[in-house]
């Protein structure tokens, strides 16, 4: 990847248009993406676990993701965003090391949550834990010479059922924290309501990313007016075709 895909790909999130990004989970699908013109191009953790028979939650092993994430560098011709959930680390060393194998690959993203992958309970990293965390991924591009959109992700609205205002703040503490730190963008998934996305964006350090859920009507909502950057469909593009196949699919025996 050159910095010069990197600055394309940054530049999408200040752009006057909302940055749609329908998530593949393989070569085919994004090679159907890429076609219908679309400007960059995003995974799905969830979509790549399950069509390869793993779990979500890093039970996917980490060097397919790298092996994955260089098929996509090599059969696409936009930017690439990889989902790679809290990079398989606990330590700092072996983010540091994961990160090295992953940067590598050419593509020019990542989202980087701050949940615990590897935690018998839903448990979130300490917001300054995470920052270091974050931290650690800018050290990365430093050493390797390179750039990575570093997109921050906090799950609180996965977390927590009672979505509020007070919800909102703590989401925007750790916003500041991870812009701080070093974040590109902060995405938010779990949270739909129209009127606490808008007040999370006015009240953004970094450009904000939204996941649609099945029920979202995009056509009836202008995101950019919202203050939204970034919107992406997560694992519903794979969840459609899964339904197409199921519908559609006819053979005689």
């Amino acid at each position: 990847m050159t910095k010069n895909q990197f600055q394309t790909f940054k530049e999408l999130h200040y752009q006057k248009d909302v940055l749609y990004l329908f998530n593949c989970w393989d070569v085919m699908s994004a090679k159907i993406i890429e076609g219908k013109g679309v400007k960059a191009l995003a995974t799905s953790s969830y979509a790549i676990a399950d069509a390869w028979g793993c779990a979500d939650g890093e039970k996917l092993p980490f060097e397919n993701l790298v092996w994955f994430s260089q098929q996509l560098i090599h059969n696409s011709n936009v930017p690439v965003s990889v989902d790679a959930e809290g990079l398989y680390a606990d330590s700092l060393e072996t983010l540091y090391y994961n990160a090295q194998s992953l940067f590598t690959t050419g593509i020019s993203g990542i989202n980087f949550e701050d949940k615990k992958n590897r935690s018998h309970t839903y448990e979130l990293w300490n917001v300054n834990e995470q920052a270091e965390r974050i931290q650690i991924l800018k050290h990365v591009t430093t050493s390797l010479n390179t750039n990575i959109f570093v997109n921050a992700r906090t799950d609180l609205f996965f977390k927590e059922d009672k979505h509020s205002i007070d919800l909102v703040k703590e989401a925007l503490n750790r916003a500041e924290i991870y812009a701080d730190a070093g974040a590109d963008g902060i995405f938010i998934p779990g949270l739909t309501n129209i009127e606490l996305i808008e007040e999370f964006s006015r009240n953004s350090p970094l450009p904000v990313n939204i996941m649609l859920n099945s029920s979202t009507n995009i056509e009836s909502i202008n995101w950019k007016n919202v203050g939204v950057s970034r919107v992406s469909y997560g694992p519903h593009s794979y969840f459609q075709a899964q339904n197409i196949l199921e519908n559609h699919l006819t053979f005689s025996i």
